[in-house]
This record gives C-alpha cells, structure tokens and sequence, in this order.
C-alpha cells in the first residue's frame, strides 16, 4: 500500500513538474513574441522616419512659385487628377489653375496643404475640389503626408496601445513599403532635389488618359456588390469640415465638384442621395462653397463607354478618359465661370 501510495506521489509530482515547464515556455514564448513585435515596429518606425524625412518638397515649392502665380487650386484623388484639367481653365477663363490632385490625398493632406500654399503663394480665388462617394473613407497616404512633417503634430508611439503592434499598425505598414518599393523603383524621388520642377509641369499640362484596351465594362451581372455611402465623419471629415471653414473664412470660393461615374459604378454606389445632401449641406453652411452634382445621367452621358477608362457593376471607383474629360471640363467651366467674376 505505502509502496502505491509514493508511486502516485512520484507521478503527481512528474506531473506537476510537466505543468510548470509548460508554462514556464509557454511565458517565454510570449514574452519572446512581445518583445519581437515591438523591436520590428520600432526599427519599421524608424526606417519610415528617414525615408519620409528626405522630402524637399516645401523647398521646390517655393522656387516653382517664383516663376508661376496661380489664381486656383484644385483638389481630388485620382478620379480629379483624371477628370479636372488646369488647361481647359486657362484655355476657356484665362485663370491659371494648380493641380494638386492624386491617389492618396485625401482631406487631411489638403486641410494641410492648403495652410502651406496660403504661406508662399498667398491666398487664392477659387477652390476647385474634386469630391467621391468615398470622401469619408479616404486615409491620406503618409507619403504625402510627410510634405508637411513640420507642419502636423507629432504623436507619440504608445508601446502598450496593443498585445501586437505590428498587427494593429498593418495596414500603416503595408503602406510604407508599398511606398518604399515605388521609391526605389523611381529613378529619382522628385521631393529630393530642390530645383526640379518637372513633375508640378507635368501634372498642371496633363489632360487625361486615352481609353485602354479593356476600358470600362458594360454587362452586368447576376450579382454584385453595392457599397454603401460612409457617413460623415468618417476617417478624415473633420479635417474636411475644417479646411471648408477655413476656405471660407479666407474669402475663397469653394466649388465642391461630384464627377461623373461610368453607370455600372454608378448603379453599384446605389446611396447617391445620401452622398449628394451630405455634400449639399456645406453648400448651405457655408455663404462661400457651392456643390456641382455632375453624376446624374441627364447632367452627363453616364453610359457612354468612351468618355471612362473604367468602371463596372460592383467597382465602387470610376475615371474619366482624355475624351470625356475635355466633354466633361467644358461643361463645368460654363457652370462655374461665374464665379471667377
């Protein structure tokens, strides 16, 4: 019986110790894991530091200026940067327009951009703003966003924010080395040298894409997917919001333009009417912004295949060809031009 009895003993205590060591690596591992998550994201942290902090933007800027003076601004993603031309502007209205429109720059790029413009180049007369179904969903890309690095408030990495940095911040990461690889691909990062114009030039003198092969697609399916509209504030509205005040305060005239989308992408972003009183309400607020709704078929020929280089049934995101820019800018200018009075 006693000799049962420390047979138990000798295995509880086996046992016991099996235990212990389980989660004594148990511990280490997380311990290891937690510790790895934070050297990783403090060295991608810093990595993303010194690769932003080589823009020599502002610089460039201010040379640029010196021999250019603009009476407007237009603003946008991509859908502006394909849409609204400088040319038709100065071609129709004599005004010169600056362009600072593409993917990534959402409104808390141009809230900021615009305290920088105001600083060199002083206040302007017209705001031409480019606005999507998604304006609320926009983040602004920390590439551009590094322009004004002096500019936006420092915030500080909390360590302890969550169990795994990397996780949290992943969609952040991603984006930096998406972007390093863009970099690195570049022959030479145009925000490097000071005196190299050659991308402001190009973009104030580009008047659109021509249609691809495949262009947008008419047919639709048995099913899709239909986006909602996302609300007001959504990531960057509050920056939206204070960059109309401020715009307004200025005395500017603000013209918020809602351009056209091929009909599948219309059909598919089915809270237009949401989209359109939301963008409306600005209107009203302010005495100096106005809203241009061009996305309704009988303002614009929506299903004219030619004038998009895309779109589609489920495709939340529409762009304007060469062709259906020059239709679409001509038609906005006489719209707009009363307000260049």
């Amino acid at each position: 019986m006693k000799m049962i009895h420390e047979t138990h003993k000798k295995k509880h205590k086996k046992n016991k110790n099996s235990y212990t060591r389980y989660f004594a690596g148990f511990f280490l591992f997380i311990l290891f894991l937690f510790l790895f998550d934070r050297l990783l994201f403090f060295l991608i942290s810093t990595l993303e530091t010194n690769v932003y902090k080589k823009n020599k933007f502002e610089k460039r800027f201010e040379n640029y200026l010196k021999e250019n003076q603009f009476s407007t601004l237009i603003f946008g993603t991509s859908r502006t940067y394909e849409g609204i031309h400088p040319y038709y502007f100065e071609k129709e209205l004599g005004e010169k327009a600056f362009k600072e429109s593409f993917q990534g720059k959402g409104p808390k790029y141009f809230y900021y951009f615009y305290q920088f413009y105001k600083k060199y180049a002083g206040i302007p007369k017209v705001v031409i703003y480019g606005v999507d179904y998604f304006i609320y969903n926009i983040t602004s890309d920390s590439r551009w966003l590094a322009r004004f690095r002096n500019q936006i408030p420092k915030k500080r990495s909390n360590y302890f924010s969550a169990p795994l940095l990397l996780l949290k911040y992943k969609k952040k990461v991603d984006e930096f080395f998406n972007n390093l690889l863009i970099l690195l691909k570049e022959k030479q990062n145009p925000d490097d040298t000071e005196d190299s114009f050659d991308d402001f030039v190009r973009v104030q003198e580009y008047t659109g894409a021509i249609l691809p092969n495949k262009g947008p697609v008419a047919k639709r399916p048995d099913k899709y997917i239909r986006q909602f509209f996302f609300r007001f504030p959504g990531k960057e509205g509050r920056c939206f919001e204070k960059l109309l005040e401020e715009m307004n305060n200025d005395n500017v005239k603000v013209i918020l333009v809602g351009l056209p989308d091929y009909y599948g992408t219309y059909k598919t972003n089915f809270e237009r009417k949401d989209f359109a009183l939301d963008l409306k309400r600005w209107d009203w607020k302010y005495k100096n912004v106005f809203f241009y709704n061009y996305n309704r078929s009988f303002k614009f020929p929506l299903k004219k295949k030619a004038y998009f280089l895309d779109g589609a049934y489920g495709l939340t995101n529409s762009h304007l060809s060469k062709i259906g820019a020059e239709v679409f800018n001509k038609l906005l200018i006489q719209e707009v031009k009363k307000h260049f009075k």
